[in-house]
């Protein structure tokens, strides 16, 4: 059995032809058409991340739908900005990075474009989109990849945590590490076609709760890649299992007015005193006494 800790490239090569043709057999497999300027791709890539095609070709639809330009964009409101990304989740940090971005290439620039990037090298391309705050890995790496041809695998929360079950990766790597070290089963020309291939099971929303592995106690080595196969098929037809561990959501604090006292052990607790209608106590007063009324001399 080989764990995630011990997996050598030829056994994620090994372990991806068996699996690639599972998920296409289950899912239709799309890849978005390239050749978008480099600002698009940027916003693209942000629409895309821990999502659907689908659900990004929308979310992009509608952010040039809404707005009349991108300075309307970038002028915009986070609030504003997020309608764009209705139905995705964390649409309020996607519209704080769209904001983000055109920020950037508008006070670069005074213009809504960012082509100087493709003359760069991969080393300067990069330490210039390092100077945009709040930029996540998948966005970098997917923008570099689309714009300059390098050799990288852009790995979003979602496809890690699907890495992580497979076996491929561990919790403890990041997305950039994940991304180097899966470059080795996955060739420059195949890409594309691993990163939206995967994409499919990592955005199931129906299916993607077994990859928590906050939710659920992953072996210390890893997952094993000779159960991966089995264990994907299992999930298909029957979905996630129960979580093997509570999430620290599910611990919801006792409110103050439903806290109970603990009795102790012989002790019966006792029985809370019925309150009787102030009428009733009303009429239980005793009525206030009369004066003597003394007799005139």
């Amino acid at each position: 059995m080989v764990a995630a800790s011990r997996a050598k490239a030829s056994d994620r090569a090994a372990l991806l032809k068996k699996l690639f043709p599972i998920i296409k057999k289950h899912y239709k497999v799309q890849i978005p058409k390239g050749g978008k300027p480099v600002l698009e791709t940027m916003l693209y890539a942000i629409c895309l991340e821990d999502s659907t095609v689908e659900e990004a070709d929308l979310s992009f639809k509608n952010l040039f739908a809404e707005f009349p330009d991108l300075n309307e964009v970038r002028v915009s409101t986070v609030g504003e900005v997020e309608r764009a990304f209705i139905g995705q989740s964390s649409s309020e940090w996607r519209a704080f990075r769209v904001i983000s971005v055109l920020k950037f290439v508008f006070d670069k620039s005074y213009a809504f474009e960012f082509e100087s990037l493709r003359k760069k090298t991969l080393d300067l391309a990069t330490k210039q989109l390092a100077k945009i705050k709040d930029l996540s890995p998948f966005v970098r790496d997917y923008t570099l990849h689309e714009v300059t041809g390098a050799h990288l695998i852009p790995i979003d929360p979602a496809s890690a945590r699907l890495l992580v079950w497979l076996g491929m990766a561990l919790p403890n790597q990041t997305q950039e590490q994940i991304g180097e070290m899966m470059k080795g089963a996955v060739r420059k020309a195949d890409v594309e076609g691993f990163v939206f291939t995967l994409r499919c099971l990592a955005a199931d929303q129906k299916r993607n709760p077994a990859f928590d592995y906050t939710k659920y106690v992953v072996p210390e080595a890893g997952y094993d890649t000779d159960t991966a196969i089995d264990r994907l098929l299992d999930l298909i037809k029957n979905g996630p299992e129960k979580p093997s561990k509570p999430s620290a959501a599910a611990k919801k604090p006792v409110a103050k007015n439903d806290a109970k006292e603990p009795v102790a052990k012989g002790k019966v607790a006792a029985k809370p005193l019925k309150k009787e209608p102030a009428k009733a106590v009303a009429e239980k007063k005793p009525a206030p006494a009369k004066k003597p009324v003394k007799k005139g001399r």
